[in-house]
């Protein structure tokens, strides 16, 4: 489980994360929404220990993020491409010697899925391939924890689909998947927790499924009662 306790960013006078608090459980898909500029990014930079916190702990299975932490976590970033410079299957090759659960079958079966080539140069690429690549390079790392910062930029609807079903073949009982995205009609059917933060706070959690069942409300509709009071 990751544990998110009391967690503080500041940019200069500015409170990115004011106070949150949250936990990300084994074998969950969680979705973290909000509007832009809400502190959604800033929150999975800080679990995957790209930014030092001001004040308060993140806890992965309750150990400190340290290099014990590392191959637990898997980050994929909202940037075009990480190895521009690289081909595919050279980008695989530098991933290998990193992280130590690296899964060339699955890096491969991936790239059959969305129909890329391993000599590819990622520079060469578009942005939606680009994205595919991105994704590929975070998934094929095997870490427990996955973290998606809008994964589906640049992606068409139909390879969308592709890729979350990629999530669900791939997760197991042990893996958690934590994403941002603007795309939540999409990820409705798949998401379990989802966490809605507005102005660097927790604005409310809930299950997605028991909010379908028991109040009849999509995520889009818990959404409109954050920043419509509806």
């Amino acid at each position: 489980m990751i544990e998110v306790k009391n967690v503080v960013k500041k940019y200069k006078k500015i409170k990115a994360l004011d106070d949150i608090s949250f936990n990300i459980k084994e074998g969950k898909i969680t979705c973290i929404l909000g509007i832009n500029g809400v502190g959604k990014s800033t929150t999975l930079k800080a679990i995957a220990g790209l930014i030092r916190v001001d004040k308060g702990e993140i806890l992965i299975d309750n150990e400190k993020l340290s290099s014990k932490t590392y191959n637990k976590l898997a980050f994929v970033p909202d940037i075009d491409s990480y190895f521009p410079q690289l081909t595919i299957k050279e980008s695989f090759e530098f991933m290998k010697e990193f992280y130590v659960n690296w899964d060339d079958e699955k890096a491969y079966e991936m790239l059959e899925i969305f129909n890329l080539s391993d000599d590819r140069l990622i520079s060469s690429l578009s942005k939606g391939n680009k994205a595919r690549v991105k994704i590929i390079l975070g998934f094929a790392q095997n870490a427990k924890y996955t973290l998606l910062d809008e994964p589906f930029s640049g992606i068409d609807i139909f390879k969308r689909e592709e890729f979350i079903g990629v999530m669900a073949k791939y997760m197991n009982d042990e893996q958690s998947i934590v994403i941002t995205t603007h795309e939540i009609a999409e990820i409705e059917m798949i998401v379990d927790d989802v966490i809605v933060i507005d102005n660097g706070k927790i604005a409310f959690e809930f299950n997605a499924e028991e909010t379908r069942e028991n109040e009849g409300k999509s995520i889009i509709d818990k959404m409109r009662e954050v920043y419509r009071g509806e």
